[in-house]
Formats: C-alpha cells, sequence, structure tokens
C-alpha cells in the first residue's frame, strides 16, 4: 500500500502521528501540553512546510544571489559588438575579442560604418564599440583617440560589458603612455604625482573578506525578519483563529490557566520561529556563497569564498540561535497582542501587516545605518536584536556592545511578554 506524505485537503502530515504518539511521553505538566498541541496542529498543516521551510530554502539564495548572478560576466556574458572604422586599430578589436577566453564577453567585429541602434533597442546585443576613423593616426601624433561607446541606458547589462571592455581599453591606453614616457625619458611618478592605497580599519586589526562583509551584512538582517515575521500566520491563528472557531474557549474550560495557555502557545511559536530562522541562515549563507563566488576576479581575492573567520563560528551560532529565539519571542508577544484586539482571522491580519511594515523597517536599515547611529540602534525595540546578531558576528570582542544590546533585547522582550499575557487575559479574547 503507497503512503502519501499529504494526504486530504487539510494536510495532514504523517511525521506528525508518530510525534503526536510521542507526546504522551512528555512531561504531564499543562504548558507542555498546550505547546505539543499546537506545534502538532501547525505542522499537521501542508502550508507550514511550504512557508516556514521550503519557501525560504528556496527563495533566500534565488533573493540573495540573483542580482549578482545577472550582473556577473561570467555567469552571463554580455553580448558585445566591435565596429572598427580605422584599419589601423584591428589590434585593440582583438585585445576586445580576447574577453571570449576568459568567458567575460561575447565579441563579435565589423569593420565599416553603420547606425547599429536598432541592434541594442531590439537587445541583440548589449554594446556597441566604435573605433572611428582617424583614431590610430591622433595616437600616433601624440594626441588622443577617442572610443564611442553606444548602450542601453536602462540596460543594468549594458554596464556590465562597459566595465569589462573598460578593462582592455584602460590596458591599452597604458601601454601607449609607457611609450610615450619612455621615448622623452620621464618616468611613470612624473605624471602620477599622487598614489592612493586603501587599508581596512576593523575592530580585530584583521582585513575582512568580501564575503565575510555581505554575511555581517545580510545574515542579521534574514534572521531578525523571519525571526519576528516567521511565526506571524500561526500567531494569529492560535489567538484570533481559535477565537473566530469557538476552540479557545473549549481549552479555557479545561483545569488550564490562561498563563499556561499562553506560555504553551509562547513555547509552540518559537518552536517554529526557530525552524523558520535556522532554514533562513542556512539559505541566506548558501546564497551569499554563490553571490561571491559570481564576483568577477578583479574585485574578489584570495579570501572571498570565506564567508565566517574561522575563529568566530562559534560566536556566530550562539548569536544566531539567540537572536532568532529572542526576535521569536519579541516579535510573537506584538503579534499575539495585536491579534487579542481582533474578532476575526481576517481583521488580524490586517493589524499584523502593518505591524510587520513598522517592525521591518528597522531591521532594513540596519545595514545602511551609518556608525555613529549604532549606539541609538543598541536601544531602540526590535533593531537592538539586529545589532546584537550583528556584534557576535563582526565583533565578539566588544562585550559593551553585545551585552548592552542583548540587555536591552531582553528588557524589551519582558515588557512585549507583559503586556501580551494583560492582553490575552480579556474576557474579550473569549467571547469576541
Amino acid at each position: 500500500m503507497r503512503v502519501r506524505l499529504f494526504r486530504g485537503s487539510s494536510g495532514v502530515v504523517k511525521l506528525s502521528r508518530g510525534l503526536g504518539q510521542w507526546g504522551y511521553s512528555l512531561p504531564a505538566r499543562t504548558w507542555v501540553v498546550v505547546a505539543w498541541k499546537e506545534l502538532l496542529e501547525a505542522l499537521r498543516d501542508r502550508r507550514t512546510m511550504i512557508n516556514v521551510v521550503l519557501l525560504p530554502m528556496i527563495m533566500m539564495p534565488l533573493v540573495i544571489s540573483l542580482p549578482t548572478l545577472m550582473l556577473s560576466p561570467k555567469a552571463i556574458p554580455p553580448k558585445i559588438m566591435v565596429v572598427v572604422s580605422d584599419e589601423g586599430a584591428m589590434d585593440l578589436a582583438q585585445q576586445i575579442k580576447s574577453l571570449e577566453s576568459s568567458s567575460q564577453a561575447q565579441v563579435s567585429i565589423v569593420t565599416g560604418e553603420g547606425d547599429f541602434s536598432n541592434l541594442i533597442l531590439n537587445g541583440e546585443v548589449d554594446l556597441v564599440v566604435e573605433i572611428p576613423k582617424g583614431f590610430l593616426r591622433n595616437i600616433t601624433e601624440g594626441r588622443s583617440g577617442t572610443i564611442v561607446y553606444y548602450y542601453d541606458p536602462y540596460g543594468a547589462r549594458s554596464s556590465v560589458a562597459i566595465g569589462v571592455v573598460q578593462g582592455i581599453v584602460d590596458g591599452y591606453s597604458y601601454t601607449i603612455l609607457k611609450e610615450r614616457l619612455e621615448a622623452i625619458n620621464l618616468s611613470e611618478e612624473y605624471i602620477r604625482p599622487i598614489t592612493t592605497i586603501a587599508k581596512q580599519v576593523t575592530a580585530g586589526g584583521g582585513e575582512v573578506s568580501t564575503g565575510e562583509v555581505l554575511t555581517a551584512i545580510v545574515i542579521p538582517m534574514m534572521v531578525g525578519l523571519i525571526a519576528i515575521t516567521g511565526a506571524g500566520t500561526f500567531a494569529i491563528d492560535m489567538i484570533a483563529g481559535e477565537r473566530e472557531r469557538k476552540t479557545i474557549e473549549a481549552l479555557l474550560t479545561n483545569p488550564v490557566t490562561r498563563g499556561q495557555v499562553l506560555c504553551g502557545k509562547f513555547l509552540a511559536l518559537t518552536a517554529l520561529a526557530l525552524i523558520s530562522g535556522i532554514s533562513t541562515v542556512l539559505s541566506s549563507i548558501v546564497g551569499v556563497g554563490i553571490a561571491v563566488s559570481s564576483v568577477e576576479e578583479s574585485i574578489a581575492h584570495v579570501q572571498a569564498t570565506q564567508l565566517i573567520d574561522p575563529s568566530k563560528i562559534g560566536y556566530f551560532i550562539v548569536g544566531i540561535l539567540l537572536t532568532i529565539a529572542l526576535g521569536g519571542l519579541t516579535g510573537n508577544a506584538i503579534m499575539v497582542t495585536a491579534a487579542s484586539f481582533a474578532k476575526s482571522f481576517k481583521e488580524a491580519q490586517q493589524y499584523i501587516g502593518f505591524l510587520t511594515l513598522i517592525l521591518v523597517v528597522p531591521m532594513v536599515a540596519i545595514p545602511y545605518a551609518p556608525q555613529s547611529l549604532y549606539p541609538y540602534l543598541r536601544l531602540m525595540p526590535i533593531s537592538s536584536l539586529a545589532m546584537f546578531a550583528r556584534d557576535m558576528i563582526v565583533n565578539p570582542g566588544e562585550l559593551t556592545a553585545v551585552f548592552t544590546s542583548l540587555v536591552v533585547s531582553l528588557i524589551y522582550l519582558m515588557v512585549f511578554l507583559w503586556l501580551s499575557s494583560k492582553m490575552f487575559a480579556r474576557e474579550s479574547v473569549v467571547f469576541g
């Protein structure tokens, strides 16, 4: 007999049967029983597996890595046409043609003059490079040769094409410059009196790779967002949904206090937030890894694929897990408070949608905020969670910053838990 994973319109998960039987071995504590009951109901719904686990694991790598992949010349080489109107400049055209050997572009060379605008507008080529007549004569006479780029200003791939071609043109120009300087017995320093050197300044004193920078930007934001919003639907259903179905009234008629019911619901919501957050972190790391691997060799360096400093992996894991747990509890407390005002599931969704926008703003602002605002962001609700995750990833040795973010997050958590318990204790939660 063939057993299906999902059966019936309610989407019963076969695994939950075994979990339900295993629940009989749990400690006979009321809040544990309530939490197990809520968790099983969520796991029995196929939407849980899709929204909490599958979608984050599929979408996050795409969302993070797709823009970089689309703009990477090695992933999707841009189409370039070189129009040579000066036969003496064919060597430069061949150098541009050499981009094909490194899979950075698809290059075609044509001679003569013409109007190639339609090729760009129709998407047949991303960039037309014209080397006009008189190019070589101007160079040999000590003047500047002109190269014309024709491109689509709305096309991102046109900008990528200009970038790879400009590297060849700059190299060609530098060769001519050296020949001119040698002819008049001058060094390169004569025309370049100032040079610049960029050195990283980090709290740890060492240099960080491109992957570590992306990890520090993306992971705290993603963890905070999913920890807060990952179990939002279940928070609505466990309060407004049960009240609409009249099941919460039946639950409270049992020998159980409202505090135990609320504690059990929070425990189940936190477990769901942990599942969602962990799956999101893993998929985000995969997405960052793909994005970094697609960076051009001219930009990336030897450590580009290193996403996390090996010496900080322990702090990274602890910081992420704590952020998910605290964020899940804080977000769920806010969601439960909002859902307690609603008389129906639909009304609760409207409240939660507005609250989610408010909660998302500080999370998204963290990567772009100047460092001078960090002390204030550590004192604000919600943003303190993202700052705690960032501090644990970037500089776990700065104990003042780490403990400030952690303590402030715990204080806000206690405030929101107290507020949600007060709202849940109202008679209107049961009777509407």
